[in-house]
């Protein structure tokens, strides 16, 4: 029993879906490049504990610094 009964002579696989894949892999390669790009600006960011160093050493008082 045939799948659809479709003759394996009547179909033939086409270029169109190894296009595709090389397209998504394409979009992939370049979502990566951008992302890792974005990550590295955004690492040099202060973290939140070092904003709190920050303005603990200025003696301003952060209303999310409820320990101290």
């Amino acid at each position: 029993m045939t799948w659809l009964q479709v003759d394996d002579s009547v179909v033939h696989a086409g270029w169109i879906p190894l296009v595709l894949v090389g397209v998504v892999a394409l979009v992939l390669v370049v979502i990566y490049f951008s992302m890792r790009h974005h990550l590295k600006i955004a690492n040099t960011f202060p973290t939140e504990a070092e904003l709190r160093a920050q303005r603990h050493a200025a003696g301003t008082k952060d209303e999310g610094d409820s320990k101290e």
